[in-house]
């Protein structure tokens, strides 16, 4: 049994690791994006309006959530190993 929580544990800090990395490519692409929204000339009609920094902040609220979300599941699972290894 412990062996199968081991596995599921480091299941999730693979995946813990994964999203870390999504999330900061995303702050990149977000940066990139508003100063790049910052240099499009306002005369310019024919531009496209970057996406929105709203929009942007929207998701990135949504992803601290869910790297919150599993960092404490991490938690969780580490305590009940420490208590299952213990016993």
């Amino acid at each position: 049994m412990s062996g199968n929580i081991a596995n599921q544990f480091k299941k999730l800090e693979v995946e813990y690791e994964r999203l870390l990395k999504c999330f900061s490519e995303f702050e990149k692409i977000k940066g990139k994006l508003t100063s790049a929204g910052k240099t499009v000339s306002q005369n310019d009609v024919k531009a496209e309006k970057p996406l929105s920094i709203h929009h942007m902040n929207i998701i990135a609220g949504n992803a601290k959530k869910d790297l919150k979300a599993l960092s404490i599941s991490l938690k969780k699972i580490e305590t009940h190993i420490k208590h299952s290894v213990n016993k």
